[in-house]
């Protein structure tokens, strides 16, 4: 079976099975995981910022910084209306903060018009919310896993200073955007107030993001990620994997993804039955062009899992749980699938 529903589904390596069982480990309530701390640390310090708090979830950690950042009930704040944020996180700002959603158009690159974020920056009048933060997402998983230009960056930033507002960067493919750009996290990390990094997808840790930010931030983060139910105790154990991920990052392995996604799409434009998205990373959309319902069932009995988004609509995302062989096979049985769609 060749999974692709998402880069969620990877498995830990044999270096990071061992690297937690081996992991020393302290109650991380009390600050007093070694682990832990050498995490935090290392994430703070490649992103250019103070401190680092470890989270079981990305979900989890765009709430807590969600709740920091908007310290009062009549807060709102301006999101892409295709972030995960907003369409799959459950609206946990509102549910559990009373924090309202000012929803964006996000452009095909996974952007918003830096003048639309200005206009819909709230004045101070008794009769409207007070916006508090401005939300991105660094790879866009609804736009195609698109890289966030460093131009745009440049320019919220210069708006988040010039107005006040502060930027929380949903990271959860930040090092996929990375990698695509070529950049040191510390270049990004420079155009955000916080960012949640997520290891459990495409480096393939098994659980874990990490919320970054200044160390006053993370401090009152910590507060608010102990009432949310993730104050952790010996969690050093996933975090050891977490360091392996970090090793695996710096040697290049999310390159091998992003040339296999594209493999992978090259070869599905040359089949007319599919309309194939853009691709940047390692996140592929493919537009099925048939009446037949039953596409996805087909490609199960082809042993392929893919995530249907429309009901011809289909999302590919390559992890490294997917090799050379897999690409081979993954093109051959979408030909097959094709074939049959085409003759039906």
């Amino acid at each position: 079976m060749l999974d692709f529903r998402s880069d969620t589904v990877t498995k830990p390596t044999p270096a990071m099975r061992v690297a937690m069982s081996e992991a020393i480990v302290g109650d991380d309530v009390y600050c007093e995981d070694p682990t832990i701390i050498a995490l935090e640390t290392r994430i703070a310090t490649m992103f250019g910022k103070e401190s680092a708090l470890f989270f079981p979830s990305g979900t989890m950690s765009n709430l807590c910084a969600t709740l920091t950042w908007c310290n009062s009930r009549s807060s709102e704040i301006i999101v892409g209306d295709k972030s995960h944020m907003f369409l799959f996180e459950q609206a946990g700002a509102a549910q559990f903060g009373g924090v309202s959603y000012r929803t964006l158009p996000n452009l095909a690159d996974g952007t918003m018009d830096i003048e639309r974020i200005q206009l819909a920056i709230r004045e101070d009048d008794i009769h409207e919310p007070c916006t508090q933060l401005i939300c991105i997402e660094n790879t866009h998983n609804a736009c195609g896993g698109k890289v966030l230009p460093l131009s745009f960056l440049k320019e919220l930033r210069i708006l988040s200073l010039r107005t006040g507002v502060p930027v929380h960067v949903d990271g959860a493919r930040i090092w996929n955007a990375l990698t695509a750009m070529q950049v040191e996290p510390a270049t990004i990390g420079n155009y955000a107030d916080s960012l949640s990094v997520c290891l459990s997808k495409g480096l393939g840790a098994p659980v874990g993001s990490l919320l970054v930010g200044s160390a006053d931030f993370i401090t009152k983060a910590r507060r608010i990620r102990k009432a949310l139910g993730g104050g952790m105790r010996q969690a050093g154990i996933v975090a050891a994997a977490g360091l392996v991920a970090l090793d695996d990052f710096e040697a290049g392995i999310l390159q091998h993804d992003h040339i296999r996604c594209r493999q992978l799409a090259d070869a599905l434009a040359e089949l007319s039955i599919f309309e194939v998205y853009p691709v940047e990373t390692n996140i592929l959309f493919v537009r099925i062009k048939t009446a037949n319902a039953h596409w996805l069932s087909i490609l199960r009995t082809m042993k392929i899992l893919v995530s249907e988004w429309e009901p011809h609509l289909m999302r590919i995302v390559v992890h490294r749980d997917i090799d050379d062989h897999s690409i081979v096979q993954a093109i051959d049985w979408f030909r097959q699938l094709s074939a049959r769609l085409t003759q039906l």
